[in-house]
């Protein structure tokens, strides 16, 4: 499968996970608007800079202003360096270039190249991070929402997280554990490539879990998918595909009674280790309506301090007429010449 999966990593936080994915051979191609952030990848292989940009200091309309410029030849450049019939998005959701491109570039790379299936590798912000990224990520995933030809989306979590770079780590990590299921052959079931690339079409999120033989069990495996760093799943039960090569007997009717009853369940053996996909998932309106909350509380914060600073010095002035001044005193300057022009004379 490595053969038929690349990645399309997008602004800082899609360059620090493709960095990951390119160590490991997948082919990568950074885009971004920042020459500095580029500038940080030494030795990648495929780079390309979006023609004028100078970053977008996450300002997702200047990133769509430069995308939009530069589509032509961005879409040329994409077309020569990728053949794999897979494209995944890396991005993060909070900033501006990653936030405010792959959307729009998603929808765009599935119109143009309807024979490639696009996917999304994205990342929620913290809670604690600034007012503009979760705006941005309240936007983005807006606007992921209506892609009808998105195939999987993989929502990473930074909430409760400490270091976001392990988080990065432990995602490859579990994608590469993922594709890595057909090439386990069991007699007593195994799944094939065919399989795994219909569950990673299915439009909707996905979720990857991975359990070592001797942690392998139903009760473990239904817990690992809450305690993942993915974003939690919504209870609507509403899922296409589960895709899973087992290391021991799991009970997939309990699994289904957990997650939901899926449209089909590919399922395979080996001696390793119990690996898990979830996709074909609903969005996570709960933790998209969090972020929604977050943002209303913090601009009301934020209007009271801006209210408490709108207020003029004049409307609190204090009588300093008893002091003695050298020269007649001179009118408010009204220009930034006149600034200067009171004490010229």
């Amino acid at each position: 499968m490595r053969k038929d999966i690349g990645f399309l990593a997008v602004g800082q936080a899609g360059g620090n996970i493709g960095k990951l994915f390119e160590a490991l051979r997948y082919k990568v191609m950074y885009v971004n608007t920042s020459t500095e952030d580029l500038q940080t990848l030494p030795g990648a292989r495929f780079i390309y800079h979006i023609t004028d940009g100078e970053g977008a200091a996450r300002d997702r309309g200047r990133a769509k202003s430069l995308l939009a410029a530069d589509i032509i030849d961005l879409e040329d450049k994409i077309a020569e360096t990728f053949s794999e019939e897979f494209i995944f998005m890396v991005f993060s959701a909070g900033g501006g270039t990653g936030s405010g491109i792959s959307p729009m570039l998603m929808e765009y790379l599935a119109e143009r190249m309807p024979d490639r299936k696009i996917g999304g590798i994205t990342i929620l912000p913290a809670a604690g991070e600034p007012l503009t990224a979760q705006i941005n990520a309240y936007d983005c995933f807006s606007e992921l929402d209506r892609l009808e030809n998105m195939s999987a989306l993989f929502v990473i979590d930074n909430n409760g997280r400490i270091n976001k770079f392990s988080m990065n780590q432990i995602f490859v990590d579990l994608f590469t554990a993922m594709i890595s299921i057909p090439n386990y052959t069991d007699i007593r079931g195994n799944v094939d490539k065919m399989e795994l690339k219909e569950a990673l079409s299915a439009r909707g999120c996905a979720m990857i879990s991975v359990l070592p033989n001797g942690q392998s069990s139903t009760p473990k495996l239904i817990d690992s998918f809450k305690k993942s760093i993915f974003a939690q799943a919504e209870q609507d039960r509403v899922i296409q595909y589960i895709t899973i090569s087992m290391a021991s007997d799991i009970n997939t009717a309990m699994l289904t009674q957990s997650v939901g009853k899926p449209l089909d369940i590919f399922q395979g053996y080996n001696h390793d280790m119990t690996i898990c996909l979830l996709s074909g998932l609903t969005l996570p309106y709960k933790r998209l309506a969090r972020v929604k909350d977050l943002i209303a509380e913090e601009q009301d914060k934020m209007k009271k301090v801006w209210d408490a600073r709108t207020q003029s010095l004049s409307e609190n002035q204090v009588d300093l007429s008893f002091i003695k001044k050298n020269g007649k005193y001179k009118a408010a300057a009204k220009t930034a010449e006149d600034l200067f022009e009171t004490y010229r004379r």
